[in-house]
């Protein structure tokens, strides 16, 4: 009698599931992207091969009859809708990449609006690091920095979370409605901490320029969200209109965002037509972005790197290196050599973020894991670390400034 029951209820399951999976088969299929120069499913004839799924259910049988079992016999409430997560979240967690993650509505409405430049959040950046959530830096007066939290915190729990190494929850937690309060506890070396923090809108301030002595302009380009090329430009155009003769672009603590604007930015200092990195999927697909040119060809520039430089830095950073366009000064970039896509599924129920190919300099460098050893290593101390900042007193600094007296003699 039972096994009956589970075999009639398996039937009327299997037929959604096909059709479930016909409906993804399609997506992947007839869709691609391009928005930000990520190219999925150009050919559509690579992608036949996953036409057989539709029909090919035995493997999923199992996870249904996990569902009905745990429904029969399980003597606490289930919530549906977390059940499904915890599926999906297990799927995506099998593969072992911590940028292949599926987010659910909320989660993926929070990381969508957390690269748009405004945000409702606690004013940090993290990354990941050696499988932990990191707080890379926290933004000038934000809430964050007002109550205490540093770079180099490792966030463990928020709102009692677990966060683990999984970075898209983190920031999904983490942003939330103005004026409402988020806990969160922090490792810094061997102590736990506990923060309160009351969420404020967060306006990002991604460019900041400035003129240094002997007409030295200085950019910090904090992150990779919308239109920050435009910025980026515009902060050129001004350091120009001051006379500058050199430029120092730092990019320490930059952990990366859409490629289109690091191609954008790249394209500013690389004739019109070079190649600024290319990408190769899993089918063996080649995609080159050019550059478009710029304003900024043939300036001399340095370009300051740490282990936080990681993803789009990279591909700036690898690119400007190649043809000899910058001379690196600081420590070895973080080695993030692959290229995520995020997308909304049009179930309505969340949006993934899938690691969709690797990226390589023009020259065929690959970075990922090993990073961009620069030029010019000059290591941070401790005490330079935790001292009150000064560019004065920063040594990196110090060292680009020297460098590029030089370029400009």
């Amino acid at each position: 009698m039972y096994q009956s029951s589970k075999n009639n209820k398996m039937k009327k399951i299997i037929k959604p599931l096909a059709i479930i999976l016909s409906i993804l088969v399609a997506f992947f299929v007839g869709n691609y992207i391009t928005r930000y120069g990520i190219v999925i499913g150009k050919d559509g004839s690579k992608y036949g091969t996953l036409l057989k799924y539709a029909d090919d259910v035995e493997q999923f049988k199992g996870l249904y009859e996990v569902k009905e079992d745990l429904e029969k016999l399980y003597v606490g409430d289930i919530d549906q809708e977390k059940l499904v997560d915890g599926a999906i979240k297990g799927m995506t967690s099998s593969l072992n990449d911590p940028y292949t993650v599926f987010m659910n509505k909320e989660e993926y409405d929070r990381f969508m609006q957390s690269n748009s430049g405004e945000f409702k959040g606690i004013g940090v950046y993290v990354k990941l690091e050696d499988d932990k959530v990191v707080v890379d830096s926290t933004i000038s007066g934000g809430p964050a920095e007002k109550v205490g939290i540093k770079g180099g915190d490792v966030i463990l729990k928020v709102d009692g979370e677990e966060v683990g190494s999984d970075q898209s929850k983190a920031v999904a937690l983490i942003t939330g409605a103005e004026n409402s309060q988020v806990n969160i506890i922090v490792g810094r070396k061997d102590t736990e901490l506990e923060f309160n923090v009351t969420r404020e809108t967060i306006k990002t301030v991604s460019v900041k320029n400035e003129m240094l002595e002997n007409n030295i302009g200085y950019i910090n380009l904090s992150t990779f969200n919308k239109d920050v090329s435009i910025d980026f430009v515009n902060a050129l155009e001004e350091l120009k209109g001051k006379g500058m003769k050199g430029l120092i672009l730092d990019l320490r603590g930059n952990g990366g965002g859409y490629l289109v604007e690091a191609i954008n930015i790249a394209s500013q200092f690389i004739p019109k037509g070079e190649v600024i990195t290319y990408r190769i999927d899993k089918y063996e697909s080649k995609e080159i972005s050019k550059s478009e040119g710029g304003v900024a060809i043939g300036l001399p520039l340095v370009i300051l790197t740490d282990g936080g430089t990681a993803s789009a830095s990279e591909v700036v950073t690898g690119a400007l290196k190649d043809y000899n366009a910058a001379v690196t000064v600081g420590t070895t970039t973080f080695g993030k050599g692959v290229v995520q896509l995020p997308f909304e599924l049009k179930s309505g129920i969340g949006g993934l973020k899938v690691t969709v190919s690797k990226y390589y300099t023009p020259k065929g460098e690959d970075i990922n894991k090993k990073g961009i050893i620069p030029d010019y290593e000059v290591k941070l101390t401790e005490e330079d670390v935790n001292k009150d900042y000064s560019k004065d007193t920063d040594p990196q600094l110090q060292k680009g400034i020297e460098v590029i007296k030089d370029m400009i003699k």
